[in-house]
């Protein structure tokens, strides 16, 4: 028997220098990116309630979140941990990049390397660490899918494990669909650059990839249905999860013309959030303008051989990518935010193996400039992207020691009431904050992102910032649970922070934080 050493040693010979490259750049580029997450605790509104969670499950559709959260629970893994949670994500996502720069197969190193850093640092990340809780479960849906598309492309009984996986990895994020389509798309594109492959070929492989799509869904959605009748559960209406699977005709116009405002507006406008300033913005636009070359040289290759069926192929499947990467919108009828986009890092890669192969075909000295300027451009964004990272990161830091001064300096006024003792209940009156002194961190709008609070100070979870990072274990009342009378003096106090915004009623510590009772 082989020791230790002598098969990790056969392990990493087997492992592709595409795969090291790539796993290498995403390790790194993370930690550039990410590191001052990692070594801070800084939590957004779901953060607060979810520090010994792993996310809701069945009522969002993700049954499988359940599966691999129980399993971490049991384990006593279930825990909101920075450090532990980010480097774990690292790993997986790091894993998830190697595989994909072996199915593009490309050539270039310093591409495989960009492919894994863009992996790791596209926006869409730097978002989903804002929930630190689910991070590593939403990178190893990531990797689920990636894994179910190799054995789709590589294995010849690879259909029923893909379409398990994939749809296991919709049961963790049903949001990765599009990234998955997109994959699909942009390995067949890439199958109309060699020769060996005539139409009829990659029409197969077509039909298959969506027939292992359609499969996938079905499963996700007879999963999703059974867990909701063994739980006795609904979905909820969050993000429009309850309306999965259902699109009105009417409703085509009004996608078609988001898609178009926001794909081909990328490098004109910040919609999606993921070109901030003027190097995302140029990086997009040069990468758009060299893929739109490469296809069109293309087209016009298979045209002038005389392989019209593979030339229409081209074209088909160039709609059809923009259609993919956008199917969010498909998917999704409004509530998109930034975890939601990840399929638009192929806008990132796909230009990279799109000349990579373009360049195995024939070094013209016209394609050999084209990989310069694409290089820089994308090592432009993707350090732009590091940097975007690091100021959200600076932002919630801000906003974190807001909110500790904030109820710091509450709770001191609480403790400081006369007549005030330790065992009585405290009632938080009002919805939002309406202070006017309360600072929401214009500095740095140039950084602002969904999912992170401006002022966490008033997040919707505010209950649980005062209990675990403020320390201070009251016992929290309703409104309804005070007297006639009390209500009527909460109804005529000032908002806090004014003199009076803080009383003792019928022997409860009232706060009156605003007038509004109830979420919108």
């Amino acid at each position: 028997m082989d020791r230790v050493d002598d098969v990790l040693k056969k392990a990493y010979k087997k492992v592709s220098r595409r795969f090291r490259t790539a796993f290498a750049a995403a390790i790194i580029a993370g930690l550039v990116a990410h590191m001052y997450m990692f070594t801070n605790k800084l939590p957004n509104f779901d953060d607060l309630i979810g520090i010994n969670s792993f996310g809701a499950t069945f009522r969002n559709g993700r049954w499988f979140l359940w599966v691999v959260g129980a399993i971490a629970y049991h384990l006593d893994l279930v825990f909101s941990l920075p450090w532990i949670n980010g480097l774990i994500t690292l790993l997986l996502l790091g894993v998830s990049a190697g595989i994909m720069a072996d199915l593009f197969g490309m050539k270039s190193r310093s591409a495989n390397a960009l492919l894994g850093a863009a992996l790791v640092v596209f926006p869409s990340w730097t978002g989903t660490f804002f929930y630190m809780f689910t991070a590593p479960y939403y990178a190893l849906a990531v990797l689920l899918s990636v894994v179910s598309v190799r054995l789709m492309v590589l294995c010849k009984k690879g259909l029923l494990p893909s379409v398990l996986l994939l749809a296991c990895s919709l049961g963790i994020y049903q949001s990765y669909l599009p990234f998955t389509a997109t994959f699909y798309v942009a390995l067949l594109v890439l199958m109309l650059f060699e020769d060996k492959y005539g139409y009829w070929d990659i029409l197969k492989r077509a039909l298959s990839y969506l027939f292992n799509l359609i499969l996938s869904v079905l499963l996700y959605f007879g999963c999703m249905k059974l867990s909701l009748m063994i739980t006795g559960q609904e979905l909820t209406t969050y993000k429009g999860i309850s309306s999965m699977g259902r699109m009105e005709l009417s409703r085509i116009p009004e996608i078609l013309r988001t898609i178009g405002v926001n794909f081909f507006g990328i490098f004109l406008n910040n919609n999606m959030e993921i070109s901030y300033n003027y190097i995302t913005k140029g990086m997009y636009f040069t990468l758009f303008a060299v893929s739109t070359a490469v296809i069109v040289r293309l087209f016009l290759r298979l045209q002038k051989r005389g392989e019209m069926l593979k030339a229409i192929e081209s074209a088909v499947l160039t709609a059809v990518y923009v259609l993919a990467v956008n199917s969010i919108y498909i998917m999704c009828e409004d509530g998109i935010y930034s975890l939601m986009y990840f399929s638009y890092v192929f806008l990132l890669i796909f230009p990279l193996t799109l000349l990579d192969r373009c360049l195995k075909q024939r070094k013209e000295k016209l394609a050999v400039l084209a990989e310069y300027v694409i290089t820089f451009a994308a090592a432009a964004g993707i350090l732009s992207y590091c940097h975007f990272a690091n100021g959200q990161y600076v932002s919630m830091q801000l906003s974190f020691n807001q909110a500790l001064s904030y109820y710091t300096t509450m709770i001191t006024q609480i403790k400081g009431l006369d007549g005030y003792h330790e065992d009585m209940k405290v009632v938080l009156s009002g919805v939002d904050i309406v202070d006017k002194t309360l600072y929401h961190n214009e500095i740095m709008n140039t950084f602002s992102m969904s999912g992170r609070d401006d002022a966490l100070a008033d997040a919707y979870s505010k209950q649980n910032f005062i209990l675990h990072y403020c320390g201070f274990q009251a016992e929290l009342a309703e409104v309804s649970d005070l007297s006639v009378q009390s209500q009527e003096v909460l109804e005529h106090m000032p908002a806090y922070p004014n003199a009076g915004s803080i009383q003792i009623v019928e022997n409860v510590v009232v706060v009156k934080l605003s007038d509004e009772m109830t979420e919108d």
